[in-house]
Formats: structure tokens, sequence, C-alpha cells
């Protein structure tokens, strides 16, 4: 797995960290992600990222590529939560660019293993809400394991680039 730059790493911790904790924290009092709150944080990980494809271009690749990422899952996501809302909610369709392109920055391992930790996580989520509710089909905040995704990618990336043969 290539190194990480640490610009990046300093994106995905002063940038987007403090935002995604608060969405965090108002989708699981509110179920609910403002549209201000996911714009904001698009916004400044957006300049961010392109502040560090000026510094180092060495990253612009990479960078292109994740925005270009983001944008056809943002928007495959935003068509499903249109064509079927009980699968995905709008607010967390419109979260999922900025978690896709934070993850794609730091690596093609990082959103594999981001996109496998927000299934997973989400799964073991949605199954305890079940149980301890005892009933199917109870909605729980997606947001917080969605937002989790770039932290979820930087644990799982050594383990998908094992799994892929490129350590």
């Amino acid at each position: 797995m290539p190194a990480i730059s640490p610009l990046l790493l300093a994106v995905a911790l002063v940038v987007y960290l403090p935002p995604a904790l608060v969405l965090s924290w108002i989708d699981g009092r509110e179920h609910r992600l403002p549209n201000r709150w996911v714009a904001m944080l698009t916004v400044a990980v957006l300049l961010a990222l392109a502040l560090c494809a000026l510094a180092d271009p060495a990253l612009r690749p990479t960078l292109r590529s994740a925005v270009l990422l983001a944008l056809v899952l943002g928007a495959a996501a935003v068509l499903v939560a249109l064509l079927a809302p009980p699968l995905l909610g709008m607010g967390d369709a419109k979260t999922l660019p900025v978690v896709v392109l934070m993850s794609a920055s730091l690596g093609g391992e990082v959103l594999l293993a981001s996109l496998l930790g927000i299934a997973v996580l989400g799964g073991f989520a949605g199954a305890a809400v079940m149980a301890a509710t005892r009933r199917a089909g109870t909605r729980f905040p997606v947001g917080p394991v969605l937002l989790a995704g770039p932290y979820l990618g930087l644990l799982g990336a050594p383990w998908v680039a094992a799994a892929l043969g490129t350590t």
C-alpha cells in the first residue's frame, strides 16, 4: 500500500472530522443531516483538497479521480434515494459524495475499505436495532456510520491491500 500524503491526512483530521462529528451528533439526535452542514463539509473538503493539489502536484491525478468517483457515486445515491426512499435517505445520499471524496483522495485501498467498512458496520447497526426493537424495518441514523467511512477505510486499507496483493 502506498504511503498516504500527510497533507491528505491533515485534511481528514482538521477539515473533515469536526463537521463530520457535528453531523453525526445531529443525525443521532434528530435523524436528519442538515443541508447547510453537509454543504459546509463538502465545500471545506473540496477547497482543502484543491489547496493540497496546488501544494503537491503529484496528488492531482488521485484527487481528480476522487472528484469523479464522488460525483458518479453521489449521483447514483441521489437516484436511489429518489426512486426508493426506504432504502436510502436523501440526507445520506447528499452526504455520500464528500465521504467518497475524502476516502478516495486517501487512495484506492482506503476507498474500498471505507465502502466495505460502511456496509459491515451499517449491517451490524441495523441488526442491533432490529434485535433491540424486535421489529424489522425500524429506521436508524445511518449518517454516523457513513461519515466514519474515511476512518474505517484507513483502518481497513492494509487488509484490502493484502487481499489485492498490493502490499
